[in-house]
């Protein structure tokens, strides 16, 4: 119980403080990936979406209220942009311009927000935990890889190292 007490102060902290700076940070990189206004337009708004649904997540999970946690996680799950209905130019221009690496963070990332919702229509405290930290560590690991100059704090890891 000491453990999950620790857990859920510390997501508070990261949830409450930290989600707003880094959406609009890391929507300014995506300058240096040469999108179109209309995707850069899309994945910005994507990632405040996603900061503004991870802040309510903690306060959620800070409750208790497991059924709004099931629903924001699979808010952030569908918003998945390469299952939404964009024209083939910009189909063609995602596949063409964003690294596989990049892509393959973001399926994960969602596949990780499915997992959180299951987690929550369980109400197992613990593993609710679990998946909304390994979500944050997805974006961690994308801003260390895609971003660092947005995120300077992450410029003396490689990004491929995972650590815990």
């Amino acid at each position: 119980m000491f453990k999950l007490r620790q857990t859920i102060i510390a997501l508070t902290g990261l949830g409450m403080c930290c989600w707003p700076v880094y959406a609009e940070e890391a929507a300014a990189s995506l300058d240096d990936l040469h999108l179109s206004d209309g995707l850069r337009t899309l994945l910005r708004t994507e990632m405040r979406e996603i900061a503004g649904a991870s802040q309510a997540i903690v306060m959620s999970f800070v409750s208790g209220d497991w059924k709004s946690v099931l629903h924001i996680s699979e808010q952030i799950r569908a918003s998945y942009i390469l299952e939404r209905s964009l024209s083939d130019t910009q189909k063609q221009e995602l596949q063409e311009k964003l690294p596989d690496r990049f892509k393959r963070l973001d399926m994960e990332f969602h596949a990780r927000a499915g997992k959180l919702g299951l987690a929550a229509a369980s109400e197992n405290a613990e593993t609710v935990a679990f998946h909304f930290y390994r979500l944050l560590e997805t974006c961690a690991t994308c801003h260390a890889a895609y971003a660092q100059s947005r995120f300077p704090g992450f410029s003396s890891e490689t990004p491929d190292a995972h650590h815990h």
